[in-house]
Parts: C-alpha cells; sequence; structure tokens
C-alpha cells in the first residue's frame, strides 16, 4: 500500500535516500580505499572522509524526519543509515589507534594488512548491495547474493584475526617485550576486525528491509 501511495505521490524523497544512501557507501570505499594505501598512517585524510560522511548521514537524517512516504519504514531506514555510518566511524578509529600507537605501528605487520584487504573487500561488497538497493526494488535472492558476499569477507577476517592472536600470543609469552606493543597490535586486529562486522550487520539489514518489502 504504501509503495502504491509513493507511486501516485512521486518517489522523489525516495530517490533523494538511494542517492545519498549510495554517496554514503561510496565514501566508505574511498575511505577502505585510503586506509590500505596509506597503510592506517594519514590519520587527517580519514578524519576528512568521515566528516564527509557525517554530512551525508546528516542530509538523511534531516530528509527521513520530514518525508511523507517512503519506501522503507523510517526506523529501519535510520538504522541502516547509522550502520553505513558505524562502518566508516570504524575506520576512523583504527586510524586514530594506528596514530596514537605510531611508536609501534609505523610499519603495519602482515596480518593487519590482510585485515584491511578484507576490510576493504566487505565494504566494497557492501557498495555493490546498496548501489542495487538505492536503484529499486530488488529480489530477496540478490540481496542474500550481496549479503553472502560481504559474509564472506567477514570469515575470512575472522581467520585472519585467529592467526594474528594466536601468533601474538606466542610472541610475546616468550619473550621480554613490550606489554604496549602487545596492546597495540592486539587492539588494531581487533579493531580492523570489527569493520567487517560492521559491514557484515549492514548486509542483515539489507535483507531485512528487502524481506520487508516484498
Amino acid at each position: 500500500m504504501a509503495n502504491a501511495i509513493a507511486r501516485l505521490l512521486g518517489d522523489n524523497p525516495n530517490k533523494a535516500f538511494g542517492r545519498h544512501l549510495l554517496d554514503l557507501a561510496d565514501v566508505g570505499v574511498a575511505c577502505a580505499t585510503h586506509f590500505r594505501e596509506t597503510n592506517g598512517q594519514d590519520l587527517p585524510g580519514v578524519v576528512s572522509l568521515e566528516k564527509s560522511a557525517d554530512k551525508i548521514v546528516d542530509a538523511i537524517h534531516e530528509l527521513l524526519d520530514n518525508a511523507f512516504i517512503m519506501r522503507f519504514d523510517t526506523p529501519d531506514a535510520v538504522r541502516l543509515t547509522d550502520a553505513l555510518d558505524d562502518v566508516i566511524d570504524g575506520m576512523r578509529g583504527a586510524a586514530t589507534h594506528v596514530d596514537i600507537y605510531k611508536r609501534y605501528l609505523r610499519v603495519l605487520r602482515p596480518e593487519a594488512e590482510e585485515l584491511i584487504i578484507a576490510g576493504e573487500s566487505a565494504i566494497r561488497a557492501l557498495r555493490d548491495l546498496v548501489a542495487a538497493v538505492s536503484a529499486g526494488p530488488v529480489s530477496l535472492n540478490r540481496a542474500r547474493e550481496g549479503a553472502r558476499a560481504i559474509n564472506e569477507a567477514e570469515a575470512n577476517a575472522d581467520k585472519i584475526i585467529a592467526r594474528a592472536e594466536r601468533n601474538l600470543v606466542d610472541e610475546f609469552s616468550t619473550t621480554q617485550k613490550n606489554t604496549l606493543e602487545f596492546i597495540a597490535l592486539e587492539k588494531l586486529y581487533s579493531m580492523l576486525e570489527q569493520i567487517t562486522d560492521d559491514a557484515k550487520r549492514c548486509g542483515k539489514l539489507i535483507v531485512s528491509l528487502i524481506r520487508k518489502e516484498a
């Protein structure tokens, strides 16, 4: 019924929401790419991208506050928007951590680099799913397929962090090493893995929205 009324009254708010959502996902990809290319060492660059995302989030919230008929329920649309923003916030958090512990993280270990790549893969898959949904109604199978690609990247990150943490335990339990270095590495691995978890949560939210729309 809501979709029929939206077609009758015009769907400009829905198109605007789709454009904003895709813009937000594009910022996520740009941030993930920049994070990888700079090995997480450019905090100002990541902060700049995160602030761009915040402006888009504000625009979406304003749109949703003033729209009459929307394709998705407003609380669901807000939840998805904020979840996408959380992915980008996670990259800012990781970049901040690298900057704080730069003494130990100036050169990232291979496991951290692998987690960054896994995170970028998850975010790119999420962007593709957002693009499909923003273009208009999609089938539940298509949404699940997009979410599956995100889940695969997240599962890969789980394997990487398990190996990375085992290596840390082996290394720091047998030698007299700086505890701060252990903290710097362990927390970084956790933060990078959380980015893929947040992307997976976005995929689940989108599948839920499409299921309601079907």
